[in-house]
C-alpha cells in the first residue's frame, strides 16, 4: 500500500472539503437545468416549486429566486420584478399568477407597454425606468387624500377598472359610418357613442386627470429636496465634483411635457369634431 505525502493528502482533504461544499451548488445546478430546456413556445408555462406559472421571459434565475422567495413566505406569490430587484411578494387571485399591480387584473390584464409587469404606483405611466425616475413609486396616482378632495368627475379611474372605456374604444373601432350630427337627437341610434372616436376622448381625458394628479405629486416632492445631486470622484491626484438634474426633477418634467402634450391632443379632438360643450366628456 502506497503512502501517499503530505502534499498528496492535503489535496484529498481539499477535493473532499469541496466536494462536500459543492452539494448544494450540484443541486442548484440541476434545478437550473431543469428550468432551462429546449427554447420553448410562449404558451408552454413553466411552474414554480409550489405552482405559480412563471412568465415565458423570465429567466431561470428569476425563477429561481421566485422560488427562494415562496419558500420564506410559505405561500405562493406574484414573482414580478418590484422595483427594489425582487420579487413581488404580493399574492395572486387571477390565473396567470400575477398579482392586480403587475397585469392580473380582472378582465383587463396588464396595461400597455407592461407585458413584463414592471409596475408599481406611478410607475403605472410612461416613465419607463422605476427608482431614480419615480417620484413616489409607492404613492398609486389612482388613490390617496389628495385624489379624494378632487370633484367626483376629475377622480382618475384606476387603469384596471376600465372595461367600460375598453368596450367603448372597441365599438369606435367597429363602426365604419359617420355619425349623424348631434344636433339630431331624434333619428340618432342611441346605442351608439354620439360622435367618432368618443371613447378616445373619455380615454383621453382620464389621463389627463391622472397626469395632473402625478404632476401635482411630483411637484410637492420636488419642493421638499434639491433640484440637483452632486456626485464626488477623488484620488491622491485629482479631486472632482459633479452636479446633474436630481431625478425628481427629471420625473416633474417628463409628467409636465406629457400632460402638455395630452391637454394639446384633447383639445384637438374637441376641435376636429366640432363638439358641443355640452356634449363634452
Amino acid at each position: 500500500m502506497k503512502i501517499p505525502t503530505f502534499e498528496e493528502a492535503m489535496e484529498e482533504m481539499e477535493e473532499m472539503a469541496n466536494g462536500v461544499t459543492g452539494f448544494r451548488e450540484h443541486e442548484r445546478a440541476e434545478r437550473l437545468a431543469e428550468l432551462r430546456p429546449a427554447p420553448r413556445s410562449r404558451k408552454e408555462v413553466v411552474l414554480t416549486k409550489l405552482g405559480t406559472p412563471c412568465s415565458p421571459s423570465w429567466e431561470p434565475e428569476w425563477i429561481e429566486a421566485v422560488e427562494d422567495m415562496e419558500e420564506e413566505l410559505g405561500r405562493r406569490c406574484c414573482g414580478a420584478h418590484a422595483p427594489d430587484e425582487r420579487p413581488c411578494t404580493l399574492e395572486s387571485k387571477v390565473k396567470n399568477g400575477r398579482c392586480r399591480f403587475h397585469g392580473g387584473g380582472l378582465g383587463v390584464g396588464a396595461p400597455k407597454g407592461n407585458s413584463n409587469a414592471r409596475i408599481h404606483g406611478l410607475y403605472a405611466r410612461r416613465i419607463q425606468q422605476c427608482g431614480a425616475h419615480c417620484p413616489q413609486w409607492k404613492t398609486c396616482p389612482y388613490a390617496g387624500d389628495d385624489v379624494k378632495a378632487l370633484p367626483e368627475a376629475k377622480r382618475p379611474h384606476c387603469i384596471y377598472e376600465r372595461e367600460e372605456m375598453d368596450a367603448l374604444r372597441k365599438l369606435d373601432e367597429s363602426a365604419h359610418e359617420m355619425y349623424k350630427p348631434l344636433e339630431d337627437r331624434t333619428t340618432r341610434d342611441l346605442n351608439k357613442p354620439p360622435y367618432p372616436m368618443y371613447a378616445q376622448l373619455l380615454m383621453l381625458r382620464e389621463n389627463l386627470h391622472i397626469l395632473q394628479v402625478m404632476v401635482t405629486r411630483a411637484a410637492k416632492a420636488l419642493s421638499t429636496q434639491g433640484f440637483t445631486t452632486q456626485s464626488v470622484q477623488q484620488s491622491d491626484s485629482y479631486y472632482a465634483a459633479y452636479e446633474k438634474p436630481s431625478a425628481l426633477l427629471v420625473a416633474h418634467q417628463m409628467l409636465t411635457r406629457e400632460h402638455r402634450l395630452t391637454l394639446s391632443l384633447y383639445s384637438t379632438f374637441l376641435d376636429k369634431w366640432d363638439v358641443p360643450k355640452y356634449a363634452r366628456p
